[in-house]
């Protein structure tokens, strides 16, 4: 109903058309009440379930679609629920009491109408009482009861009334009897029923759901069960089945009543609300129950019509109310859990909801004991903590088996899940951000060609998995990715400029066919307007500057922020081989050759790494994080003394944050009163929680871990990885770039952050590739606070530093007319 639903409640549905809307909203409340008869909230079931019944009583069918409306009508007039009227709900009682009165009477029209508007009237409001001791009290449906009483109401009365004449051929009153020749069970035969005619029983046990007498139209019933559930649809049959086999060769009752239908439309609805609709199809126990409450229900059924002979009155439908009542009541126990009725949708939505929720909580170990879901191991959700399960729990495991590189339990979650979740995390990153950043090829093959997951989405810290595989050194899984439609993202366009000018002024051509093989444009420019070009002709790398001429597609005519080509630096150089080169290739179009094959191996010792690293943190200590960050202080405290054997401030999710990093992204206070040292551990960013606090302008926590704040080395200023050359400039040069972007923009408290847990160091200069340092970026945005900081640090080296064209940063100041920054530098 959600879709629907939601379109109905767009303010600008029929926006100018308000009656319009109200009714078209009741056609469809009014087919919900239809198929709700058999627990459908589907109204196209309903419409196939009326042209079902019309095909064998088109008069029956209407006044049933008469009764719904009168019903649905009252509940709107009386403002009840309006999530239950769209369902239906109101609406079933009213059309089973107006074909009630129909089928069991023999007058017509227009007497007739004002009875059904009564007793349609009259079924909503008692159904709307008798649910307040029923759902609010007992937790139980009160199903049909209303529709029986309304019509126990009307026809009992009938016997006093002088307009109401009630079919004798149908209802006869007399004496409860006994039946004296009983057949001695040794002379049992089953001769009476023939196989054609218990077969035909089976379909018309369904029909006589709504008092139709007919094969034909509860093969279209059935069908239309199907079109909302195909569960409910099965037990509709199944119940058939049963209720006339049990009541012909078990209680071996009247042939003629069992081929029409009338010992097994009860058993028809005791087997779908117990098939998987108030009770979760779980387990091999329900389908005993089932199979017992069937049998139960023909047994109800003649105790009750033997009962009601004397006055000639139906059982209708209480027979199946009686004992679903009984079974309802008696859940929930361990092997049988009962469906939340405010969260009651289709039995495939029940079993899907509990066996993820199950599946959710066994992975969660702690999920329960800090009462984030409500309910137990053995208990079913509410749809809204389905929902969180599915966008929070759901996408969190997937990234942290991806972590792990779990390939089996994430086939294993993904098959429980809805194939339309989205596997994004509060980051809206996805487990092939994940699988990309440490390198598992297997998981990303799988991600993309399995589960079809979106290659390309930009997570909040602005990368896709394609950045994150290059940035993180993840060669052959980068270039997979490429392969299979993977993009950088254009916000990270500046710092991949700056990393390819770098390789260049490294000359290290391998590392610039890396980055342009995997779809980065040459022609982008960094912060300065400098491209590749640029600096290989101020390199003078001939080689370099070839393969970009020759084997890319580079623009001749880009200016920097000095309004200078290539071309006009080439000309400045001592030999003009360079400037000759490309003053002829400039005017040269040749097809560029864009698919040299990627060379560079998977670089296997990190992946090792990465995989000994894991093995040492369990799954639950990679979850927990999350789980504490989203608790109340008072769990949070509860948690710690009931487990002091858990550090749970060394447990890491799969990004490597810990629970101080999640706290200070969400500002969390509180604790940081627990945790008092280790405040420089780093996250896969290399972001510490002082780092994040900084950034999100908290300065209650910054100011509290300045105050506890460990100024022991990270060791983060020592480059890894020797051993593969490309690794070790992207480590290298990710530094200088975050030195270089924080001066430009006057993070001082970032900037002095970073220095004090050592990530920078005072003796290194953290120039770029034109030898400009932080103080030369801080002196051309006019950033004293910066300059001051570095200074005060003992960061003094860059301050006559020389950049490529002969400045210093008190040159630059000088350029900008910073007269503030003129003084300083003039004071040192």
């Amino acid at each position: 109903m959600s879709d629907i639903d939601q379109i109905y409640r767009n303010d600008n549905f029929l926006k100018k058309f308000q009656w319009l809307k109200f009714i078209i909203i009741l056609i469809d409340s009014v087919f919900r009440g239809i198929s709700q008869v058999m627990f459908a909230n589907n109204p196209l079931s309903g419409i196939i379930i009326a042209i079902g019944l019309a095909i064998d009583n088109w008069q029956l069918t209407l006044y049933g679609i008469f009764g719904t409306t009168i019903s649905t009508l009252t509940a709107h007039f009386l403002n009840f629920n309006y999530n239950s009227i769209r369902a239906g709900l109101y609406g079933y009682n009213g059309c089973l009491t107006a074909m009630a009165i129909v089928y069991f009477s023999l007058y017509e029209f227009p007497h007739i109408i004002f009875s059904i508007i009564i007793m349609s009237i009259f079924s909503t409001i008692f159904f709307e009482s008798i649910s307040k001791i029923f759902v609010n009290h007992l937790g139980i449906p009160s199903f049909t009861f209303s529709f029986q009483i309304s019509s126990w109401i009307l026809l009992l009365g009938a016997m006093k009334y002088q307009y109401v004449i009630v079919n004798g051929n149908i209802l006869q009153p007399t004496l409860l009897t006994t039946v004296n020749n009983k057949t001695h069970l040794s002379n049992v035969s089953f001769s009476d029923y023939s196989s054609e005619h218990i077969l035909i029983s089976f379909f018309t046990s369904i029909s006589q759901v709504y008092f139709v007498d007919n094969p034909y139209t509860g093969v279209i019933i059935l069908i239309g069960i199907a079109l909302c559930s195909k569960i409910l649809a099965l037990f509709a049959l199944f119940g058939a089945i049963s209720g006339s086999l049990t009541a012909a060769f078990l209680l071996k009752l009247p042939a003629q009543a069992i081929y029409h239908g009338l010992w097994g439309f009860n058993t028809v609805l005791t087997c779908q609300a117990l098939g998987g609709m108030f009770i979760v199809l779980y387990g091999y126990k329900i389908w005993l129950l089932i199979l017992y409450g069937t049998i139960s229900t023909v047994f109800v059924q003649a105790a009750v019509s033997s009962f009601l002979s004397a006055s000639g009155m139906p059982a209708f439908t209480f027979p199946f109310t009686f004992i679903c009542w009984i079974f309802c009541l008696m859940v929930p126990s361990k092997d049988l859990i009962p469906v939340k009725l405010s969260d009651c949708r289709i039995p495939e939505d029940h079993y899907y909801r509990f066996c993820l929720s199950k599946f959710i909580k066994n992975e969660f170990k702690y999920l329960n004991i800090l009462n984030i879901i409500s309910s137990s191991s053995n208990e079913d959700i509410t749809n809204n903590e389905l929902l969180k399960i599915e966008k929070e729990f759901v996408p969190i495991l997937m990234c942290t088996y991806a972590y792990r590189n779990d390939l089996n339990k994430m086939k294993i979650l993904f098959k429980k899940i809805d194939h339309n979740i989205n596997l994004i995390d509060f980051n809206n990153r996805t487990p092939l951000h994940i699988s990309a950043s440490e390198g598992y090829m297997n998981i990303c093959q799988w991600l993309i060609e399995k589960v079809k997951i979106d290659i390309n989405i930009i997570d909040n810290f602005g990368s896709t998995p394609l950045f994150d595989g290059f940035i993180n050194g993840n060669f052959n899984v980068a270039n997979y990715l490429f392969l299979n439609g993977g993009k950088f993202p254009f916000t990270k366009n500046k710092e991949l400029a700056f990393y390819l000018n770098a390789f260049i002024y490294e000359n290290n051509i391998e590392a610039v066919k890396y980055l342009l093989q995997l779809g980065f444009n040459p022609n982008e420019t960094d912060y300065d307007g400098r491209y590749s070009l640029h600096l290989a002709v101020n390199t003078e790398n001939l080689s370099i500057i070839r393969y970009l001429v020759e084997q890319t597609s580079i623009s001749f005519d880009i200016k920097d922020h000095f309004n200078q080509t290539p071309y006009d630096y080439a000309l400045k150089l001592s030999q003009p081989g360079i400037a000759n080169y490309l003053n002829k290739e400039k005017y040269i179009t040749i097809e560029k050759n864009k698919n040299i094959e990627i060379l560079i191996e998977t670089n296997s010792f990190e992946q090792i790494n990465n995989e000994k690293n894991i093995s040492t943190i369990t799954l639950e200590e990679n979850l927990l994080p999350y789980l504490l960050s989203i608790s109340t202080t008072d769990k949070l405290s509860n948690f710690i003394h009931e487990h002091p054997d858990i550090n749970i401030f060394d447990c890491i999710d799969y990004d490597k944050r810990s629970l101080t990093h999640l706290a200070a992204i969400n500002g969390q206070y509180e604790v940081f009163e627990y945790y008092q040292q280790n405040f420089n551990q780093e996250d896969r960013w290399n972001l510490s929680p002082l780092d994040y606090a900084i950034i999100n302008k908290h300065n209650r926590i910054v100011n509290s871990m300045k105050e506890k704040e460990d100024l022991s080395s990270t060791d983060n200023n020592k480059i890894e990885y020797k051993d593969n050359s490309i690794i070790y400039l992207l480590k290298k040069w990710k530094k200088i770039f975050l030195f270089l972007t924080l001066s430009a923009s006057g993070d001082v408290e970032r900037i002095e952050s970073l220095f004090n847990r050592k990530y920078f160091i005072q003796q290194e200069l953290y120039t770029d590739y034109d030898g400009r340092t932080p103080m030369h970026l801080a002196a051309a945005y006019g950033h004293m606070n910066v300059i001051q900081l570095l200074i005060r640090l003992g960061y003094n080296n860059g301050i006559n530093n020389k950049d490529r064209w002969g400045y210093t940063p008190l040159d630059i100041a000088k350029q900008m007319k910073f007269t503030n920054i003129i003084d300083q530098f003039q004071q040192q």
